[in-house]
């Protein structure tokens, strides 16, 4: 059976291929890798991307495609997503000037290194795409790592902070992909300390953590929470969203594209949102449920399973590539990070259903 390696990144197109055209990428660009995500030749259990592993029921897909019936597909999208913008606002009792969309957190990543160019502070490892979003703009990058254990070193990262000045700093609350929860309130204390440095409170899991930062907003002007549609069950809409102060959402809006948000994006996320929440946080309440039972199951092997507060977890294994083959070849997919780095003896597993979770299970055996 054909096998796909576990390797997180296409290789890069050489110099030569390029030709004269090299010398125009920036030479961090030209040392990167595009993102790439292996997928075996077939799959049984999906469990590498953290999506929610339940799809909706049957009657809510039915209203969806009704409320989509409707949606002016010759007309270019709200470029302000007004009816989104007012559902997202009612729900999180925010003022809807506070909110910008993009496609994705993914997006948004990169409208705040546009915005707020400058160098861009993360620990490593972390979400990968701070570093591709820095680097495609040809900003200064500052990585941070973290302790053996996956958690920030709070003084390393504060004498970074001092020695670099950072125009953004990006903090995933809870991080990816450790699952780890680091102390909110340290954000906090950079924002108050750091008046000229952005704060991003990274959220995406937070149906999985239950902690925020939001109500902190008024009290820190240069804080940005970050979320996103995607762990909760709509991860192909590509729907993402900053709170922050109305003057930060003003500078993001100068480098937003009019139209990053599809018409029947924009129509399927308001229904959703006003119309699945119950059932989204009931999904994601069995994934928490799940996280304990899976965990509990992986540590009984023997295996070294680090805590989590998202719907992952990580797990050092004796020999992490060749159990990321195996799986493959069975049709269970997680996410391996090559042979080098502090991960590399690890795999992220997403928490799935529990039929996901036997299989998995009986695989490792």
């Amino acid at each position: 059976m054909a096998t796909v390696g576990p390797r997180s990144c296409e290789a890069s197109v050489s110099d030569h291929e390029l030709g004269p055209l090299a010398t125009r990428v920036p030479a961090a660009l030209r040392g990167s890798a595009a993102y790439h995500v292996p997928q075996p030749p077939r799959i049984i259990a999906k469990l590498d991307a953290n999506e929610l592993p339940y799809g909706m029921p049957r009657e809510l897909r039915a209203e969806l495609a009704g409320a989509l019936a409707d949606v002016a597909l010759e007309r270019y999208p709200d470029p302000r997503a007004a009816r989104l913008r007012t559902v997202i606002a009612k729900q999180l009792g925010v003022q809807g000037d506070q909110l910008v969309f993009g496609n994705g957190s993914d997006e948004l990543i990169a409208l705040l290194c546009a915005a707020f160019a400058g160098p861009i502070l993360y620990p490593v490892p972390s979400f990968v795409y701070y570093r591709l979003a820095a680097v495609a703009r040809g900003l200064d990058l500052v990585e941070v790592p973290l302790t053996s254990r996956f958690e920030i070193d709070e003084l390393a990262l504060m004498r970074a902070v001092d020695a670099h000045r950072p125009s953004v700093i990006f903090l995933a609350l809870p991080n990816n992909p450790t699952g780890t929860m680091w102390r909110p309130g340290f954000a906090l204390e950079l924002a108050a300390r750091h008046r000229d440095t952005v704060i991003v409170s990274d959220e995406a899991y937070v149906a999985y953590s239950g902690v925020t930062n939001l109500p902190h907003l008024a009290a820190h002007p240069n804080l940005v929470v970050m979320r996103t549609l995607s762990k909760i069950g709509m991860a192909g809409l590509r729907v993402g969203f900053t709170i922050s102060s109305p003057a930060i959402g003003s500078v993001l809006e100068k480098v937003r594209p009019p139209y990053n948000l599809s018409a029947l994006d924009q129509r399927a996320a308001e229904f959703l949102v006003e119309h699945a929440s119950a059932w989204c946080d009931a999904r994601a309440a069995e994934v928490v449920a799940e996280r304990g039972r899976l965990a509990a199951a992986l540590t009984a092997r023997g295996l070294e399973v680090f805590p989590s507060e998202a719907n992952l977890l990580l797990v050092r294994f004796p020999d992490a590539q060749a159990t990321w083959q195996r799986l493959a070849g069975a049709g269970i997919t997680v996410r391996a990070f090559g042979t080098q780095g502090p991960l590399a003896s690890c795999l992220r597993i997403t928490v799935g259903t529990p039929a996901e979770t036997a299989a998995l299970l009986a695989e490792l055996g």
